[in-house]
Formats: C-alpha cells, structure tokens, sequence
C-alpha cells in the first residue's frame, strides 16, 4: 500500500478542500489535531481526507 504524499503541496490542498466541505468548528478542530500530528491527509477515492497518523488506509 502506498503511502499518501507528504509534501506541503498536498497538505495545503487538503486543508483547503477541508475548509470548503467542513462546517467551521469541525475543520478548526481537524486544523488542530493535524497540526498535533494525530491525522494526516490522505486521498481517499480521489477525493482529499484524513486519518489516523500511522494507522494506515486506503490512499490513492
């Protein structure tokens, strides 16, 4: 399984499809846990989301 890119590109592609699809207290609560390091974008069904950080998944 590859894993998702960790590049600040796809981050920051991710943080805005996340602020466009979220109501604003659930993507400034997501904001916070990936910048704890918890989640991590991933593309999911091509299609931007997250998940746990070394947890794995479905990406690509």
């Amino acid at each position: 399984m590859a894993d998702a890119p960790k590049d600040g590109a796809f981050a920051e592609r991710a943080i805005a499809a996340a602020r466009a699809a979220m109501p604003p207290d659930l993507f400034e609560a997501t904001l916070q846990l990936y910048e704890q390091g918890r989640i991590e974008p991933r593309l999911v069904d091509g299609d931007y989301g997250w998940g746990l950080v070394d947890q794995g998944g479905k990406n690509g």
